[in-house]
């Protein structure tokens, strides 16, 4: 029984691979004129096979976004969270930081009053994440 289900499942997948080589190798010529002897409206066919590329595109831009989104939480460290801090006091630590011994001298060489708010920001994080400023510390 099981070895007559094979062979007939190799003869239908044989049958549908020489129906696929068929249609590649027509000519659109001969398809229109399949489609107008079978009484089919070609537009019609155009249409829906448009509409259905268009469907499964979307659907497919869709999975590749959901598949980024859990990606990049997967790669994100639980719990982390962006902490709003004030610019004065980011300022403030970037000042110490900056004067204090075990920073490169180019950015020893930065002040903070030559920075914009957001380069402010994003130095502040950065030299947190480094461990040069710890955020804890109320003498900032």
């Amino acid at each position: 029984m099981t070895k007559n289900r094979c062979n007939e499942r190799r003869k239908l997948i044989s049958l549908a691979d020489a129906l696929f080589d068929d249609i590649i190798a027509a000519s659109d010529e001969e398809i229109l004129s399949e489609i107008a002897e079978a009484g089919v409206d070609g537009a019609a066919i155009s249409d829906r096979m448009r509409a259905v590329f268009e469907e499964t595109l979307i659907l497919a831009r869709k999975e590749r976004m959901e598949a980024a989104r859990v990606g990049r939480k997967a790669v994100q460290p639980a719990g982390v969270t962006a902490k709003i801090v004030d610019i004065s006091i980011a300022r403030r630590a970037l000042d110490q930081a900056f004067g204090s011994e075990g920073l490169s001298m180019a950015a020893r060489n930065e002040t903070e009053s030559d920075l914009t708010d957001e380069e402010v920001l994003r130095k502040y994080n950065d030299l947190i994440r480094l461990g040069v400023i710890d955020p804890d510390k109320d003498d900032i």
